[in-house]
Order: C-alpha cells, then structure tokens, then sequence
C-alpha cells in the first residue's frame, strides 16, 4: 500500500518538473545564445501600405478626437528598432522609427509597431503608432515610448 503514494508522489514530481521546464521555455534560446532570425512574415518598416496606415490612422485620430486638421506628409527612411524584442514566445512584433514632417511644417519622429495578426478580427497585421510631440493622450507617455521596444 505504500507503493501507490510514493508512485502518486513521484508522478506529481514528475508534472512539477515538466511545468518548470515549460515556464522557462520564452528564456531558454536566449541563455543558449540562440537568435532568431525569422520576421514572421511581417512587412518591413518602409512597407508603403504600412506607412499609410499610420498616416491615415493619425488623420482620424486628429480630427475626429482633437477636432485638429493635422496630417502626416511624407516619411523619412524608417529605421528597424527591433524585431521580437520581447522574446520568442511572444507575438511577433517589429518596431520602428521615422521622421515626418506634419501639415503644420514640423519634422516629427513617428513611432510605430507592427504586430502579427494584431489588427482586425485578428487576421491582419496591426499597427501601434505614437507621434512625438503629439501623444495628447499620454497613451504612449512618456515621450512615445510605450510603443517601442
């Protein structure tokens, strides 16, 4: 009668183990120095159909909750600021930076995120962008960089 609490023991043990060895899994390619270089299929941050997207976003977001005729104009080269930054584990998502120059004549970095299967119904990618100067909300405070990395 003693077997079957020791084996109950030992096979809760063994879940244990298991449950420990999964919960280090999102750590485990970065202490073997494992990087990975899959984008996901994720569009890259000079993607034009991306670039649009937040200009268009911002020009609703503009008018329709600060009653503002603001627009973004055309985009600096973006810059790639990480890719998957928060771990393998996590959803695929590409950060990046621009420079935009706003209807009212002011240069503006634009921060942007692009994330896998983020957007509508979860089947397209979304976008999370923030621009500096203009995050009257604080949604991004401080200065942007909540949509960063």
């Amino acid at each position: 009668m003693n077997a079957i609490p020791a084996l109950l023991l030992a096979g809760a043990a063994l879940v244990a183990a298991s449950a420990a060895t999964a919960a280090d899994a999102p750590y485990s390619h970065a202490a073997r120095g494992i990087v990975a270089v899959d984008d996901a299929g994720l569009p890259g941050c000079d993607n034009p159909g991306i670039l649009r997207r937040v200009a268009s976003a911002f020009q609703d977001k503009e008018s329709e909750y600060w009653n503002s005729d603001l627009t973004l104009g055309g985009f600096e080269p973006p810059d790639q600021l990480g890719l998957r930054s928060r771990g393998l584990d996590f959803i695929p998502r590409r950060f990046c930076h621009a420079y935009a120059l706003t209807s009212d004549g002011v240069r503006r970095g634009v921060h942007y995120s692009i994330g896998k299967n983020t957007g509508t119904l979860g089947v397209v990618n979304g976008v999370d962008f923030c621009v500096s100067g203009l995050d009257r909300n604080l949604a991004y405070a401080p200065h942007c960089k909540m949509v960063g990395p």
